[in-house]
C-alpha cells in the first residue's frame, strides 16, 4: 500500500523531504534546516530535469520577489549597522520562508499530496506540544508550554493556533467522511491543542484562536462543524484546567491590575516610531530592533528636537507587532511589501473559496490558508508574527492554497505578469 502511494506521488523523493522538513519544523533545528535545503536542491534538480517550473511568471512571484527584495534593500541602507553584519544575515530567514512559498506553489503536487502535507503538520504539532507539555509540567525544563525548535512561549503559540485551525477546518470539510475512529483523534488533538493554547501566556492567542474557530465553524455550515464548536467552547477551560492552569487570564488580570494592559507594548511601539522617523524608508536593518540603544534613541530625538523621557520608553527584542516590527526593520517599503502579500492572500482566499461542487480536501487546504493568514493578521496586531517557524508554517498552507483551488470563472486571484 505504502509503496503504491510512494510510486503515485509526483516527484517522490523531493516531495518526501518537504514531508519531513514539515515534521521537524516545530520539533528540531538542525534536521529542519538539513531537510529545507535537501528540498529546495531536489526541487531545483527536479525541475531542471523535467523543465516543468510551474507555469509562466506570474503576480505571486514577483511579489515573493519583491518581499525578498526589501529584506536587501534594508540590510543595503539600513539605519543600524553591525560590526557582524547582522542586518544582512537575518534575511536568510526571509529566504527560508519566500523560497518555500516559490518551490511549493509551483511543484504541482496532488489534492493527495497537500493533504498528507496537512496531516504530517499537524501530527509533528501535536507531538511538538505533548513534549512542551513534558519539558513544563513533568521536568521543569520550560517555564510555559514551548514548542523545541520555535522557541517563546508566543511564537509556539502562534504555531499552534495555525494548526488548530487547520485542524478544524479537517473536521468541517472532511469530518463528515472520516471513520469514527479517525473522527475521533482529530477532535482529540483540536481538542489538545485549544487546551494548550488556553493553559499557555499568550492573551492574543486565546482570543485569536476562540475567534478563529468560531468563524471556521460558520463558515462551514454544518452540523457537525455546529455540534463541535459548542463542544469545544463548553470544554476548552476544563481541559486547560487539567493542563495546568489557565495562564493567559492570570497573566491578563494581573496587568490590569498594574494598569499595564498592553504590557508596555505601547512603550516598545514609542521606541520603534523613534526609529521610523530616523530611517523611514528602510528602517534599521532586519533584526536590528534589539540594536536600538538607549543612546542610539536619545541621538534620534535630539535630531528630531524632541525630549527624551524614560518613562515613555522601553527596550524590547522585537516590535511585538508584525506591522510595528515590519515598518520598523525594513521601513516603509518593506511594510508595504508585507501588506501587499497579506491582501493579496485575502483576494486569493476570497476568490478560491470553495463551493458545494468541490472535493472536500479542497476545502481542507482552503481552511488551512485561512487558518494561516487569519493568525498571521490578528495575532500580528500584538506579536511579532511572520517570521522563522511560523512563518514557514503559514506560507506552506498559502502555498497548497493558490494551485489547488481554481479561481472563480471570470476572476483571477493575482493578473499574470505580461
Amino acid at each position: 500500500m505504502v509503496s503504491k502511494i510512494w510510486r503515485e506521488w509526483r516527484f517522490p523523493v523531493e516531495f518526501a523531504l518537504l514531508l519531513a522538513l514539515a515534521f521537524f519544523l516545530p520539533l528540531r533545528e538542525a534536521p529542519k534546516n538539513l531537510f529545507w535545503l535537501a528540498y529546495v536542491v531536489v526541487w531545483v534538480v527536479n525541475r531542471v530535469r523535467s523543465r516543468e517550473w510551474g507555469g509562466r511568471w506570474d503576480g505571486w512571484d514577483t511579489l515573493i520577489l519583491l518581499w525578498l527584495g526589501s529584506g536587501y534593500l534594508a540590510a543595503l541602507f539600513a539605519g543600524i549597522r553591525t560590526p557582524e553584519g547582522n542586518e544582512w544575515g537575518a534575511v536568510n530567514d526571509l529566504v527560508r520562508y519566500a523560497v518555500l512559498l516559490f518551490c511549493v506553489r509551483r511543484a504541482g503536487y496532488t489534492l493527495e499530496q497537500c493533504a498528507a502535507l496537512l496531516i504530517v503538520l499537524l501530527v509533528s504539532c501535536v507531538a511538538g506540544t505533548l513534549e512542551g507539555i513534558w519539558n513544563w509540567r513533568v521536568v521543569h525544563k520550560r517555564k510555559w508550554i514551548e514548542l523545541v525548535s520555535v522557541g517563546h512561549v508566543n511564537h509556539s503559540a502562534i504555531y499552534i493556533v495555525i494548526c488548530l485551525g487547520a485542524g478544524a477546518g479537517m473536521m468541517v470539510s472532511i469530518g463528515q467522511i472520516l471513520r469514527p475512529a479517525w473522527r475521533g483523534l482529530l477532535a482529540a488533538a483540536i481538542f489538545f491543542l485549544l487546551a494548550s493554547v488556553f493553559a499557555g501566556e499568550s492573551r492574543a492567542a486565546v482570543l485569536a484562536a476562540l475567534s478563529l474557530l468560531a468563524a471556521i465553524f460558520v463558515l462551514g455550515r454544518t452540523r457537525i462543524g455546529a455540534v463541535f464548536g459548542a463542544l469545544a467552547f463548553a470544554s476548552v477551560i476544563g481541559a486547560a484546567a487539567v493542563l495546568g492552569g489557565t495562564g493567559s487570564l492570570e497573566r491578563q488580570i494581573q496587568n490590569i491590575e498594574a494598569n499595564n494592559i498592553l504590557s508596555e507594548r505601547d512603550l516598545i511601539w514609542n521606541r520603534a516610531l523613534v526609529a521610523v522617523r530616523a530611517a523611514p524608508w528602510f528602517g534599521v536593518g532586519m533584526d536590528n530592533f534589539s540594536r536600538i540603544t538607549d543612546e542610539r534613541l536619545k541621538s534620534w530625538l535630539a535630531e528630531q528636537q524632541r525630549t527624551h523621557v524614560e518613562r515613555d520608553y522601553a527596550r524590547a527584542p522585537h516590535g511585538h507587532s508584525l506591522y510595528i516590527n515590519t515598518v520598523t526593520e525594513r521601513g516603509l517599503v518593506g511594510l508595504a511589501v508585507l501588506l501587499a502579500i497579506l491582501g493579496a492572500w485575502a483576494v486569493a482566499l476570497v476568490h478560491r473559496r470553495p463551493d458545494a461542487s468541490s472535493p472536500l480536501i479542497q476545502s481542507t487546504i482552503w481552511y488551512a490558508a485561512f487558518s494561516a493568514w487569519f493568525v498571521t493578521v490578528v495575532i500580528g496586531v500584538v506579536n511579532t508574527t511572520m517570521h522563522h517557524e511560523h512563518a514557514m508554517l503559514a506560507v506552506t498552507m498559502l502555498a497548497m492554497l493558490i494551485p489547488a483551488l481554481p479561481a472563480h470563472p471570470g476572476r483571477s486571484a493575482m493578473p499574470e505578469a505580461s
